[in-house]
């Protein structure tokens, strides 16, 4: 179920050394931490944030490319691990520890990064329509094109082709600079699976994965695989919803993700 009212906060600027962070943060009680996939910013928790601030404090990290967040300097890939030490750093910064994160797509693919090198920091997981441990797309194709955006010269060209890409995909541009455009292709590109699949393996905390069967972006057999690799975590599944449970069912998944929560009280 869809909550009838979005939520959305100002942003905030978190400066760490070498690179330029965003946030938004309300409410209070235990803390839950959102981390936007590729592409993704803060707008894209707007639904599931409303059922959340009933009983949560609500933050919505965005990470450089998107949103405010910067990383001065030429695209290079920014691998999961460099991304899982920015999200840990940033809990340092902000006082954080003991949080639940949640993570869309590939964002959570970075919280599962965060939980597994980080323990202390993180209380609970949940996962939105993240992939599984294997890739979900020809992973050769997408290094050869991902490879052009790097080549001298042919990154600013190349951005509007990426943009045009975004939009007939279906993708939101609305806080997709030419950075988050380039870094989208790029950083997925670069995507550690191997890395991934020992993260799955290693995690500990209580895990909830939620996922729709009509998922137009992630395949519904990549969902069950990884709900196969780790049996012991709590599943979630919804018939409709596509690429956005947490947009679709926002409700249901902030009540299983206060469920989860409560089971580490």
């Amino acid at each position: 179920m869809q909550p009838e009212t979005p939520r959305d906060p100002p942003r905030h600027r978190l400066e760490l050394p070498g690179v330029t962070l965003s946030y938004t943060d309300e409410g209070s009680g235990p803390v839950v931490v959102a981390l936007s996939g590729l592409p993704g910013a803060h707008h894209h928790w707007r639904w599931l944030a409303t059922p959340v601030f009933s009983w949560a404090r609500f933050i919505r990290l965005e990470l450089p490319g998107f949103g405010e967040a910067r990383l001065p300097g030429p695209v290079r890939p920014l691998t999961l691990q460099a991304r899982g030490e920015l999200v840990a750093r940033a809990l340092e910064r902000l006082g954080l520890d003991d949080v639940s994160l949640v993570g869309h797509s590939m964002g959570g693919l970075i919280a599962l990064e965060v939980a597994a090198h980080h323990a202390r920091a993180v209380r609970t997981v949940t996962l939105v329509a993240t992939p599984g441990p294997t890739p979900h797309y020809p992973e050769a194709v997408w290094r050869a094109f991902a490879g052009l955006f790097l080549l001298p010269g042919l990154q600013q060209p190349l951005t509007r082709v990426a943009r045009f890409a975004y939009r007939r995909l279906g993708f939101s541009l609305r806080d997709m600079h030419d950075e988050g455009a380039v870094r989208t292709i790029v950083d997925a590109a670069h995507t550690d699976f191997g890395r991934h699949r020992q993260n799955i393996a290693a995690v500990r905390q209580p895990v909830l994965q939620a996922w729709a069967d009509d998922d137009d972006l992630v395949p519904s057999r990549f969902h069950h695989e990884l709900a196969r690799a780790r049996p012991d975590w709590t599943h979630l599944t919804f018939a409709d919803g596509k690429h956005d449970v947490q947009k679709f069912h926002g409700v249901e998944l902030a009540e299983a993700m206060r469920r989860l929560q409560q089971r580490r009280a």
